[in-house]
């Protein structure tokens, strides 16, 4: 049975971020339903992108290739936290849509109603 997942990405950690991209990819090549939200501290994955990471710009390259990379809240990209955490510049310079239909926030309804499966690292 094929199933639809989301992937909540709330963590700084490199090697987690990483492990979320590579889930979703994988299950995505099996022919699952995947998509992949950057939110919270997660959003701070971009500026791996500017530093040039190639790792994982690999994976946001194929995340992005099969269309499972949906965004990154705008609250959280904007510094919800600590403003100099702010990362919207560089959503803006790669084409990351940053997502506020929940008050700013990224919001999950539409996913949960279509049947997706949340999962959050």
């Amino acid at each position: 049975m094929k199933r639809k997942i989301l992937f909540l990405v709330f963590t700084d950690s490199a090697c987690i971020q990483n492990h979320a991209f590579m889930y979703a990819i994988d299950l995505h090549k099996a022919g699952h339903e995947t998509k992949l939200i950057l939110e919270g501290k997660g959003t701070l994955a971009l500026r791996r992108l500017a530093k040039g990471d190639e790792r994982f710009i690999g994976f946001y390259k194929a995340a992005c290739e099969k269309d499972i990379l949906v965004g990154a809240c705008r609250k959280a990209s904007g510094g919800c936290v600590d403003e100099k955490d702010s990362v919207q510049d560089i959503a803006n310079q790669y084409s990351i849509e940053l997502l506020d239909d929940l008050m700013g926030h990224a919001g999950i309804t539409k996913y949960v109603d279509e049947g997706y499966e949340v999962i959050t690292f």
